[in-house]
């Protein structure tokens, strides 16, 4: 492993392993000074790869390449739980929203998805979130009619603009609704998620070179990744509601 890295590798490159099992290639990676990226399924990641790393980080792992690379610990890692996914099919095989996810789960995660910052408000129901002061997004699973649209219209303002993510809306077209409620935009749900779906691609150009370091609420992604701090091995699930320690 630690022949493959140094041949394929610089410091402060990347290094993904989509098999962790148990670890070797994060572990090998940290004390060679590359960051990596790991994923694993099933309890590895708590049995195996977590405990297996901290030692590595306190400088307590003294096999592999610890005496070649010098190693004396430092760095550290971020461990996240990836969600479920958000559509599956049916029993007819028709795509749906995933029962596993509430109303403010599907909220969050299409508001990530169409870029705004998931804010729920306090005085207006259908603020789920912004993009900035004047633009915001709101989910519903419910059918829309034109009535209630033009409700929503009315209430968001000329002054400011609503993506309106829903199941279905029924009484007008969506080139129909464009023209007579210029301030809303409607997108459907699960079709908006599937057009985001990159089908028969060999190349997908990950750009992971800026990620966001740990706060005291990590932005939620399945990674681990090699940092400069001392370790934070919090585990929040995907839409920051708490989290394990992963110690």
């Amino acid at each position: 492993m630690q022949r493959i890295i140094h041949m394929s590798t610089n410091p402060g490159d990347l290094v993904l392993d989509s098999f962790a099992g148990s670890g070797t290639t994060g572990a090998v990676a940290h004390k060679m000074g590359r960051r990596w990226i790991m994923v694993e399924l099933g309890e590895h990641c708590h049995t195996h790869i977590i405990p297996r790393l901290q030692k590595v980080i306190d400088g307590e792992d003294k096999g592999g390449v610890t005496e070649s690379t010098g190693w004396q610990g430092g760095g550290g890692f971020r461990y996240y739980r990836l969600a479920p996914s958000l559509i599956v099919n049916d029993r007819w095989g028709n795509p749906v929203i995933n029962m596993e996810y509430n109303a403010a789960m599907l909220a969050e995660a299409l508001a990530k998805l169409e870029g705004f910052s998931y804010a729920p408000s306090e005085t207006r129901w259908w603020r789920h979130g912004h993009s900035s002061e004047r633009d915001f997004i709101y989910v519903t699973t419910q059918n829309l009619s034109a009535d209630q649209l033009q409700a929503l219209s009315e209430e968001v303002g000329a002054d400011q603009s609503l993506l309106i993510c829903c199941s279905a809306f029924r009484g007008v077209t969506a080139a129909q609704s464009g023209e007579r409620w210029p301030n809303l935009t409607l997108k459907k749900i699960p079709k908006m998620v599937l057009a985001r779906c990159e089908w028969e691609h060999d190349d997908y150009s990950l750009n992971v070179a800026n990620l966001p370091f740990a706060a005291s609420e990590p932005e939620p992604r399945y990674a681990s990744t090699r940092e400069k701090t001392r370790r934070d091995t919090r585990t929040p699930d995907l839409f920051g509601n708490g989290g394990e320690d992963a110690s």
